[in-house]
């Protein structure tokens, strides 16, 4: 079966997965509003088209990113969670001339988990402590030698009634590969219609990126935004370079169009580009074994997310 017409039966299956959710009596959702405790979650199945390699060859991916977050208001100032993620790519290579004449990988698997704690005080600040742990391995890679920890740290504090702007930092061991990186926190609400926020969570494919949002009624939005995204995985031993790093990077910019079509339940359709990518081997003592630019990737995907 052609990968995009994989990707639209994943489509498919994600829109049954809707109309299970929108069977979800009225009644049990009222209630969850009154509750100290929620949830969250979102289904992401993403297709990137197939792009040239510099190095020779062409490869496509199909990605699929599924959360689900708990939160637990404590009191008034404070806040805890747990933030459970799974990753999952599908990488196609052809006609590979570069990275050792090979296909470097197949499958990449990112489980993860987050505890993020928030503090809110009564002058108007907000600060933030999220620790993760990330498993980021191809298929075959030992558990022990493909773990990435580290934290996000971010204070915010409310400028006038719709503005809050901040600072954050993560510092997160990349497989044996210490990053730290700074990045801006803001939550705009410029007027009525329009928004600019931070549309995705840091952590360590890194900082959170910028979205500019227009909702010209309450039951569409439309959003355009970029950020930067960096991230390595372990190969297993089996690989022609084993135990060694894969990392692939480049810059997101992205187009998004959502409907709410419950209180709780929405779909945004994605799609735009991955540009300035590079995908690099490294052999396990952190050599650098190949590397290639790639030309740019656009990409399709549908988000399914709600909460109760």
């Amino acid at each position: 079966m052609p990968e995009s017409r994989k990707f639209l039966v994943q489509c498919m299956l994600a829109l049954a997965v809707v109309a299970i959710l929108i069977a979800v009596p009225a009644q049990a959702q009222q209630e969850a509003t009154h509750s100290k405790t929620g949830y969250r979650f979102s289904y992401t199945p993403i297709y990137q088209f197939e792009a040239d390699l510099d190095g020779g060859g062409l490869f496509d991916v199909q990605r699929h990113f599924l959360r689900f977050d708990v939160t637990r208001f404590i009191d008034r100032q404070w806040m805890v969670g747990l933030g459970l993620s799974l990753d999952y790519e599908r990488w196609n290579f052809s006609a590979i001339e570069g990275l050792a004449g090979i296909d470097p990988w197949d499958e990449i698997v990112r489980p993860g988990i987050s505890v993020p704690i928030i503090y809110k005080t009564a002058s108007g600040w907000r600060w933030m402590a999220v620790p993760r742990v990330e498993f980021a391995g191809a298929s075959g890679a030992e558990v022990d030698e493909a773990l990435s920890y580290g934290a996000v740290l971010a204070a915010m504090h409310a400028v006038g009634r719709n503005l809050m702007v901040g600072l954050g930092i993560g510092l997160f061991d990349r497989l044996d590969e210490w990053e730290f990186f700074p990045f801006l926190t803001i939550d705009w609400r410029i007027n009525d219609r329009f928004t600019l926020s931070n549309p995705f969570q840091a952590g360590p494919a890194g900082p959170a990126g910028l979205e500019l949002t227009a909702t010209p009624n309450d039951r569409w939005q439309i959003g355009a935004g970029g950020a930067y995204r960096s991230y390595r995985f372990r190969l297993d031993d089996t690989s022609a370079v084993a135990d060694g790093i894969g990392e692939v990077e480049g810059w997101v910019a992205f187009l998004r169009l959502g409907w709410r079509f419950t209180g709780r339940l929405r779909l945004d359709l994605n799609t735009g580009a991955l540009i300035g990518g590079t995908i690099a081997i490294d052999d396990e003592n952190g050599n650098e074994r190949g590397e290639t630019d790639f030309d740019t990737a656009p990409f399709i995907g549908l988000t399914i997310s709600g909460q109760f």
